[in-house]
């Protein structure tokens, strides 16, 4: 599912919402229709071979769920409703069938959203597993006073297409199982049953979730733990081959981009998680995407939506009227996946997994005079150690925007100024960062540091670069989660700093790219200095006041 309404309004552009009446097609209409799915020709377009995207072409569908269970996949969608002006309109859940993944027959609603009694709204992201001869069903929903915030609920059913019934009469989990400044960190729920009976269920956004599941699925067995992958925004969806735990999620909505599909994979499903970085790229026509992957006999499918489809009615495809694609996909023999490729062609022909790899970018290295520590613990609650000065205490609960080169229309350089309290040599410098796509010939980050003395002008003017002779430090950087990451200077580049002087230390990159992303606060929270972007004070919300997270060590105070 996308990201809220309040963060998105400060991501996307705006868009105004409207009332509309509820309309649903029956069930018995749906189940009526059968293969119909693909009988009509979208508006305007030619008629689509079987197994082309997108799959189901008579409503419009998002966040897709396979399962397999005995000889059939069963694809459980969400329903997109929206008309001109609303963002999303989602009010049922709909199931499709296939044997051959090119043919797929409608079951109708399986279930809707007030069938929660203690749900309001919003018929969001689902999941459906079967366990002990039943079928649970997950999804996220909007759960009533006093939450009035995003819970999801859990039904049950003798069948994988229903009908489905409240398993609790309340929600799973709810806003008061993961209390946070945000109402929408319960969305988008996957779980997976290992090989030993162990069943899990993981969620969220922004945060991505992990709990173990009572036997009877619809308890939690145990504390709730919090996932750190890199550029994690949510839709997570969990997996197994082999001994190989897979973790795929949607990613970089947070850093101010459309979506993209990135992975990681771990020997056990509670981690340590390894990045894998971009499994595809973001949806044609659609800001979200959402990822469903499963093995059906004996091929992988990889399975997401965008927003191409024009209905027979001529309606098109848009922010929340997508459709759900699917693709083969393959692994690589040593269990990573090979990069997607979202096609219009999807599964129509056969599969062919023998394919050249994409030619890879040559990785970036750090200049001689410095070295990067990449603090893979991340949320730190403090800097380590006794810095000669730092611009928040707590950079995890204070510095809460990400900015990189891409923010608003394009930069070249994110800066924070400082005053030194005491003279000193530099040996350090820590800030609060991570995520991004990493450095590369193609997203360089360089480091520079320059004294303004006494300038207090609302733009600075540089000067001479203090580090690397005049040219700065290039560094190497390999996305993480938001942490601390570490400059430790050598040689000439442990500059002396004055007291009573002010210096702006700066990460500077090509425009509009996205190597890491620097966190900043959203109030002014070192008076001694602020955040800047292209050397003008940072604005968000149209509004300047705010610091990155950094820390300043000298010889006179070592860690």
């Amino acid at each position: 599912m996308p990201l809220p309404v309040a963060q998105r309004r400060a991501v996307y552009p705006t868009f105004y919402f409207i009332s509309v009446p509820k309309q649903f097609l029956s069930a018995a209409l749906f189940v009526a229709l059968g293969q119909a799915a693909f009988a009509p020709c979208s508006y305007g377009q030619a008629a689509a071979k079987p197994g082309e995207n997108p799959i189901i072409r008579d409503v419009f569908t998002a966040d897709p769920a396979p399962l397999v269970y005995k000889d059939k996949l069963y694809l459980y969608v969400g329903h997109d409703e929206a008309k001109e002006g609303q963002m999303f309109n989602m009010n049922d859940w709909l199931c499709y069938s296939t044997t051959d993944m090119k043919h797929w027959t409608a079951h109708g609603p399986i279930m809707n959203v007030r069938d929660f009694k203690w749900a309001t709204k919003d018929a969001w992201a689902s999941q459906v597993v079967a366990r002990n001869g039943k079928f649970y069903f997950y999804a996220a929903v909007q759960e009533g006073a006093p939450a009035n915030a995003k819970a999801i609920g859990v039904a049950v059913s003798d069948s994988p297409t229903g009908p489905f019934v409240d398993a609790r009469g309340s929600a799973l989990i709810s806003d008061k199982t993961t209390p946070g400044p945000n109402g929408w960190d319960d969305i988008d729920p996957t779980v997976f049953v290992d090989d030993d009976g162990t069943a899990w269920l993981a969620w969220g956004n922004p945060n991505c979730y992990l709990a173990k599941l009572k036997p009877n699925m619809t308890e939690l067995d145990g504390p709730i733990q919090r996932k750190e992958v890199p550029n994690y925004t949510e839709g997570p969806w969990l997996h197994k081959r082999g001994n190989l735990y897979y973790l795929t999620y949607a990613a970089f909505a947070h850093q101010g981009m459309s979506e993209k599909m990135c992975y990681a994979t771990a020997p056990k499903v509670t981690g340590p998680w390894t990045y894998r970085g971009i499994l595809t790229d973001q949806a044609k026509n659609s800001y979200t995407i959402h990822p469903g992957i499963v093995e059906f006999k004996k091929q992988s499918y990889f399975f997401y939506h965008n927003a191409t489809l024009t209905l027979p009615t001529g309606e098109s495809g848009a922010l929340g009227r997508r459709s759900v694609c699917v693709e083969y996909l393959y692994y690589n023999p040593d269990g990573t996946i090979q990069p997607i490729t979202q096609t219009v062609a999807g599964v129509s022909g056969p599969p062919s997994p023998s394919r050249p790899a994409p030619p890879a970018s040559a990785p970036a290295t750090s200049a001689p005079g410095v070295s990067v520590v990449q603090n893979l613990l991340p949320r730190p609650a403090q800097w380590p150690g006794a810095p000669l000065l730092s611009t928040m205490s707590n950079p995890a609960n204070t510095a809460l925007d990400n900015i990189s080169f891409n923010h608003d229309k394009g930069g070249t350089s994110l800066g924070q100024t400082f005053r030194v309290p005491a003279d000193g040599k530099l040996t350090r410098i820590d800030l609060f960062g991570g995520d991004g796509l990493g450095t590369d010939t193609k997203q360089s980050v360089t480091l520079a540091l320059y004294d303004l003395g006494t300038q207090e002008n609302p733009a600075y003017t540089p000067g001479t670069n203090l580090l690397g002779g005049g040219k700065g430090l290039a560094i190497a950087y390999t996305p993480q989660p938001a942490g601390l990451l570490q400059f430790d200077f050598a040689g000439a580049n442990q500059v002396p700093l004055q007291a009573g002087h002010t210096y702006a230390f700066e990460l500077q990159g090509l425009e509009k790219s996205a190597p890491l992303f620097w966190r900043a606060s959203r109030q002014e929270a070192y008076p001694a200095g602020g955040a800047y972007f292209n050397r003008l004070p940072l604005r968000l919300n149209d509004k300047p006041g705010y610091d990155f997270g950094l820390a300043v060590y000298t010889t006179a105070n070592p860690n």
